[in-house]
């Protein structure tokens, strides 16, 4: 048997993984042609000095090849670089300038931090948010993470991911754990609720950007591939379990912005992609 073509250090807890093994079920790829390792996101795993070396800063995905001379961190790179080693088959990234301009506008627009899932995974409006959320796992997560920081960051004082991520999960950490509501909570909530109203807007924003029957037109590009998991993934936060099921996200948006509705282009695209081979295998859930 051939030796893997790559490895994609991976976790199912990890939304951005699922950007390339959709992109890996598209391509059509054989088990046999790749390898996964497993980094355990919910136990702060991402941020061991082992991985540390492979991606900077600690995040998941990561690939690794001999054709390579550095390990690939990013979602958008890593889905190039599977499209560009099969390419007998469909491109996910168009050679057409225009669509591959669509493409990575697609991508830019959900990786903004305003669109980031940790709003509705992490974050409060209230104290009855804020105490769902320390009955919940959010607390134990943040502690886990927080554990690990500490610990590898006290032994190994040269690695740089340490000083910078130590005080910034501590300072949401320290939110949850506090016994009280206080001023910082209290800005916590503000904060909360402007990212709500932000997070309506580029929701809509997005709504307006795609091009159906996919997200930049006639066929399933790198751009769908973004956005199916960083939707999945906060319909799951807000309580969606099954794949079409829009209602719980709709209802977390709406204490913000009352008259909000997903749009009738993203509840198209959502019907069309989620028919997909590829789609099915990685979502039979929502996570």
């Amino acid at each position: 048997m051939a030796c893997p073509q790559f490895t994609l250090h991976t976790d199912f807890a990890s939304q951005w993984a699922y950007v390339a093994h959709l992109a890996i079920d598209e391509k059509g790829y054989d088990a046999s042609e790749y390898d996964t390792k497993q980094v355990g996101l919910l136990q702060g795993e991402n941020f061991a000095p082992a991985y540390v070396k492979i991606n900077p800063n600690g995040t998941i995905p990561s690939l690794t090849s001999p054709s390579l001379t550095q390990p690939l961190t990013e979602s958008a790179d890593i889905a190039k670089y599977i499209d560009a080693t099969r390419p007998n088959s469909p491109f996910l990234f168009p050679t057409d300038p225009t669509k591959l301009a669509k493409v990575e506008e697609l991508i830019s627009h959900v990786h903004q931090d305003k669109l980031s899932t940790n709003l509705v995974l992490l974050q409060a409006r209230g104290p009855e948010e804020w105490e769902a959320n320390k009955a919940g796992s959010v607390e134990t997560f943040l502690g886990n993470r927080q554990e690990k920081l500490i610990t590898y960051g006290a032994a190994n004082p040269d690695i740089p991911l340490y000083a910078s991520r130590t005080p910034l999960n501590g300072h949401i950490y320290d939110l949850y754990r506090a016994s009280k509501i206080g001023p910082e909570q209290e800005e916590f909530f503000t904060a909360t609720e402007q990212g709500y109203k932000d997070y309506a807007a580029g929701l809509r924003e997005l709504d307006s950007m795609l091009v159906l029957p996919f997200a930049a037109g006639e066929t399933v590009t790198a751009a769908d591939l973004h956005i199916v998991p960083w939707l999945a993934h906060a319909m799951w936060a807000a309580g969606g379990r099954e794949v079409g099921d829009f209602e719980p996200l709709t209802a977390r948006v709406k204490k913000s912005v009352p008259d909000f509705e997903f749009g009738e282009n993203t509840r198209r695209w959502w019907a069309n992609i989620s028919a997909r081979e590829s789609f099915k295998k990685n979502y039979p859930k929502l996570h």
